[in-house]
């Protein structure tokens, strides 16, 4: 993963605000699946690895930003400069 999709934080990654309601993620994944999935950048090599990585990460965005525990550990960190 490059530096600069690294230092995207989750919310910015998925195109959300930080108060985003459940429904207002789920829709912003579906956008952003639509935008990156892997299956979609099968004709150059290069961008379907970019896509993948992209991908991976937006996967992970969602999977935090939609459990309540996780999303209070990763706001937490995210205050504190820690993400």
């Amino acid at each position: 993963m490059n530096d600069k999709l690294a230092r995207l934080d989750y919310y910015t990654l998925l195109g959300v605000d930080a108060g985003a309601s459940t429904a207002d993620i789920k829709r912003a994944f579906r956008g952003f699946a639509r935008r990156y999935h892997p299956d979609n950048h099968t004709d150059d090599p290069a961008r379907h690895r970019r896509a993948t990585a992209i991908f991976r990460r937006g996967t992970e965005a969602y999977r935090v930003l939609l459990d309540r525990e996780l999303r209070t550990i990763y706001d937490a960190e995210l205050a504190k400069g820690e993400k």
